[in-house]
């Protein structure tokens, strides 16, 4: 607060300033800088200014006309002063205001954004039962998020007592398949062990590295966050380098953190399921086990089978759920022949007319079998129809083209395949070569062209092993 500054209305036309200990008179003319040094601030000079120009006015006194000009030349001085002073202060005040709310605005942004992606990965992972899928969701999402130049997701090996690299983003392949970390070991090794989320500055005087004595960690900057479910720590994301070359800060620590403890729920859940898969095909193939006792020659067909039409979906880039419907229906797609007799599927020559329709029936026997199981995919027409042909031609329905389910249009090229290059009864197996040329040559007819043309790329990117 100002000072007392008051005017004289005597004959001198001054000003008086009450400091509370001292009283000062100051002539109008030539007073300017003492008050100031006296604190008294512009806007009560201005004041005091103008009820003088309204004294001098009023009372219409003869003061001496240098008093007035002095008087009013401070007066602009002073009106100048405290304009200049008052919009400094404004703009002091502006800028500092601006440069908070736009701090505030980035950091608004940038945590609807995360919360946005954190939002989508979460959404994506809960509806994914896939394992890999999962984990390439979340890492990837991490990596973006976080504008990270390279960085790992890892998940801890139980058997071998070591964490080692699912997903890799910036790393050689070589680190990539050799790295093993142990407990403990490593700045992923201390937060798999300790479970709690680590940030390292890289600095000289870092924590880490002045306890540690760990000098490799000076100019790095990462970020580690454990994987934890509710029996314990199963991985690790680290993230390392901003691509923006800001540091790694807290706030980024606790997002991934957020982020590791949702991908650990997802890989949790992706893991039981895969168990229960796994459980699930386990139980398949001991059905399915029992037509290799009537029928050695098709001993393994189903399993042969199910990898190459596995090969042929993921090609096509069908979803993981789909995929596993056509894995199951491909193991399963033979299960009716357990009632063909054995003499029928183990005949060395050609079948007689009775016979072939015998062996007809065996996907209709499947249905029949498969009645009281409810499936989770729709397997049961993809297991009747892998007869069918493209043409119309095939059986038990003569479904033409698109009219048969394109899982059973995938089984019957990994099915034709599959048992061209094994021995059977009648005859040995066929020469790679030879298969190609008959698979070429029936697509369009008995096979899906399109089909066929996918799996010449599975067989030429060596996805499958080959036979002959």
């Amino acid at each position: 607060m100002d000072k007392q500054l008051s005017l004289d209305y005597e004959e001198n036309l001054a000003f008086y300033l009450d400091t509370g200990q001292e009283t000062y008179l100051y002539q109008i003319s030539g007073f300017g800088k003492e008050l100031m040094k006296q604190g008294v601030g512009p806007e009560s000079i201005v004041e005091m200014h103008l009820k003088a120009i309204k004294k001098i006015n009023k009372d219409k006194k003869a003061y001496p006309k240098k008093a007035i000009d002095e008087s009013f030349t401070f007066l602009m001085e002073g009106i100048m002063s405290y304009g200049t002073a008052y919009r400094e202060y404004l703009n002091s005040m502006t800028d500092g205001y601006l440069a908070e709310i736009k701090y505030l605005n980035i950091r608004l942004s940038r945590r609807l954004t995360e919360m946005t992606v954190l939002h989508e990965t979460i959404k994506m992972t809960g509806s994914s039962l896939d394992l890999d899928e999962v984990l390439s969701l979340i890492f990837q999402s991490a990596v973006e998020t976080l504008k990270a130049e390279d960085g790992s997701l890892m998940l801890f090996d139980p058997e071998e007592k070591v964490l080692t690299i699912k997903k890799a983003h910036g790393l050689d392949e070589e680190i990539v398949r050799n790295t093993r970390i142990e407990l403990g070991n490593g700045i992923a090794g201390m937060v798999a062990r300790s479970s709690k989320p680590m940030v390292i500055c890289g600095k000289a005087d870092n924590s880490l590295v002045k306890i540690r004595g760990r000098k490799k960690y000076e100019g790095v900057n990462s970020i580690c966050a454990p994987l934890k479910t509710r029996k314990g720590t199963i991985g690790v994301i680290n993230l390392n380098r901003k691509k923006d070359s800001e540091p790694f800060m807290e706030d980024d620590l606790k997002l991934l953190s957020t982020m590791a403890h949702e991908a650990a729920s997802a890989i949790e859940n992706a893991s039981l399921y895969r168990n229960l898969h796994e459980s699930y095909l386990s139980t398949i193939r001991a059905l399915v086990s029992a037509l290799g006792i009537k029928d050695p020659y098709t001993k393994g067909h189903s399993d042969a089978v199910a990898k190459h039409a596995v090969a042929i979906a993921r090609r096509l880039g069908l979803s993981p759920q789909e995929i596993e419907g056509i894995e199951v229906a491909a193991v399963l797609h033979d299960i009716g022949k357990i009632g063909i007799r054995e003499a029928i599927l183990n005949k060395p020559g050609k079948l007689d007319e009775e016979e072939l329709r015998n062996v007809k029936k065996h996907p209709q026997f499947s249905l029949e079998i498969l009645n009281g199981i409810n499936f989770p995919w729709d397997v049961k027409p993809v297991i009747c129809a892998h007869h069918e042909r493209y043409d119309g031609k095939g059986y038990p329905a003569g479904l033409k083209g698109g009219e048969i389910p394109l899982g059973a249009r995938i089984i019957a090229v990994a099915d034709l395949y599959d048992a061209m290059t094994s021995d059977r009864a009648y005859r040995k197996a066929l020469s790679k070569k030879v298969v190609v040329e008959e698979l070429k040559r029936v697509a369009g007819t008995q096979l899906d062209p399109e089909i066929v043309k996918v799996f010449m790329e599975v067989l030429a990117s060596g996805e499958v092993e080959e036979k002959g």
